[in-house]
């Protein structure tokens, strides 16, 4: 398993990530873009929050949800922190990975 690198200068990943063009700059697609650009890395809500470019607390406010939903689950805790994946084997959540690699070069197309 690689290392999740996390630098305070770069622009988050979310950012820029298909799901926030096309469902727009909030918490929730942010958030699950993070989750989907590492799927088989588990994550903290560290780790999240720089991903997806928004506060810890936000991250909390919506990962209950998305563990309730089937989408990310909670498979361990590391020195008391829980961990959370994107559950790549929900439909769902595969169903959402697969659907941000189709709009890939629509939302290329777009921006021109």
């Amino acid at each position: 398993m690689s290392e999740v690198e996390t630098k305070e200068d770069a622009e988050p990943y979310a950012e820029d990530s298909v799901l926030t063009a096309v469902f727009g700059n909030h918490a929730e697609p942010k958030i699950l873009a993070a989750l989907l650009s590492e799927p088989d890395q588990d994550l903290n809500v560290t780790q999240i929050s720089d991903l997806a470019g928004v506060s810890r607390k936000t991250v909390y406010e919506h990962l209950d949800r998305f563990v309730d939903l089937g989408l990310v689950e909670q498979p361990r805790e590391v020195a008391g922190s829980k961990m959370y994946v994107i559950d790549t084997e929900d439909d769902a959540a595969e169903k959402l990975a697969e659907f941000e690699w189709e709009m890939i070069d629509r939302v290329a197309d777009v921006r021109g």
